[in-house]
């Protein structure tokens, strides 16, 4: 029951620990919300009269995970529901439909269609850079730019930053940018594996994916969002390319090294390539080089090493490429080569070293 995933643990409204229950015809609809996020999802069923009951979702699941794998038959008699399944049967009481809150519906709005590989890959590649924080709203979600000729998902925390593009056409009348919580995209990457399409409606206040019988309704952040555009570097001249899973299994060697609080690592570009160091006085140190090209000036750069194998993680390009500025300015990383259709960019600000350092 992948639809309990959204009902909050613990809320001071009642009803939102339980699923909402409609019968009618030969559907079954099973409604939860936490009242940001909520899934509707429909079952085929032999209905012999239409009804809505609200129960509590977790011990529904936990009943249901249970049962063998025969025909269930639910009956509601006031507020009191019962499950019968072969020779097991529950009683559990439930709450009136009348009490569980109105859900967005975007039934009727105008959709657009999305490749779901696609929007998998853009949700994965930046919902890692957004902020874990809530002090500026606006960057705990991701900013989805939704164009007639390109869309995009943007995530960032001021530390970093992550935006994945794709080229269209896109059946899109009004161009637009929405905020959404991650909460909502880590639901909708639940839906997506083994289908191909997925269609999204949007309107002032929401955002719904539907994908077959189910649907996600995210409430949208509110605010602006910063104009990123205006921090990424037009042209960094020193360019460092290296393989990708080579640079990501010395930097997590590197890294065991490192200070457990900044987890700062030290790259040393030259000519003859790529030298990766940590150090931690109670620790110890470490060292390795890795096989790179790099045309530019000497320099030393100090990273987040869980920063940067963020970034190696969600990209699957066999090279890198970092172009860099000046050891204290904004790095961007992006793969060496990607489908022309594609476009992944990430920026990472790096941290600041001893004058020594």
């Amino acid at each position: 029951m992948r639809i309990s995933s959204v009902v909050p643990t613990t809320s001071s409204i009642p009803v939102l620990s339980n699923l909402l229950l409609d019968v009618e015809g030969d559907r079954i609809t099973i409604s939860a919300t936490d009242l940001d996020i909520s899934i509707i999802s429909q079952l085929n069923g032999e209905v012999s009269e239409a009804g809505s009951i609200t129960v509590a979702a977790r011990r529904l699941y936990e009943i249901v995970r249970e049962l063998p794998g025969e025909q269930v038959d639910i009956t509601t008699d006031g507020n009191q529901i019962t499950i019968t399944c072969s020779r097991a049967s529950f009683k559990m009481m439930g709450m009136e439909k009348e009490q569980f809150p109105q859900i967005a519906n975007l039934e009727n709005e105008e959709r657009i269609s999305v490749n779901a590989e696609v929007l998998e890959k853009m949700i994965r590649r930046t919902v890692y850079a957004v902020a874990k924080d809530e002090t500026r709203p606006v960057l705990s979600g991701i900013l989805w730019e939704l164009g007639k000729s390109e869309m995009s998902m943007v995530g960032t925390d001021g530390h970093r930053l992550a935006r994945m593009a794709i080229k269209g056409p896109f059946a899109i009348k009004e161009e637009m940018g929405v905020i959404i919580p991650p909460k909502a995209l880590s639901q909708v990457l639940k839906l997506l594996d083994g289908t191909d399409e997925i269609t999204i409606a949007v309107d002032k206040a929401f955002v719904g994916f539907f994908v077959g019988d189910t649907v996600i309704y995210s409430r949208r952040i509110e605010g602006t969002f910063p104009n990123y555009q205006k921090v990424i570097p037009e042209k960094n001249p020193n360019i460092l390319v290296t393989d990708r899973l080579e640079l990501m299994s010395a930097t997590r060697r590197v890294s065991l090294l490192a200070d457990s609080k900044t987890h700062k690592i030290k790259m040393y570009l030259s000519k003859e390539g790529l030298k990766l160091t940590a150090s931690t006085p109670e620790l110890g140190e470490a060292e390795e080089e890795v096989p790179a090209t790099y045309t530019g000036d000497e320099m030393v750069v100090g990273y987040n090493a869980s920063y940067i194998l963020d970034v190696l993680k969600t990209t699957d390009a066999d090279e890198v490429k970092f172009e860099l500025g000046k050891p204290v300015e904004a790095s961007v990383i992006k793969p060496a080569s990607e489908p022309g259709e594609e476009s992944y960019i990430c920026l990472v600000m790096p941290l600041r070293l001893a004058e020594h350092g």
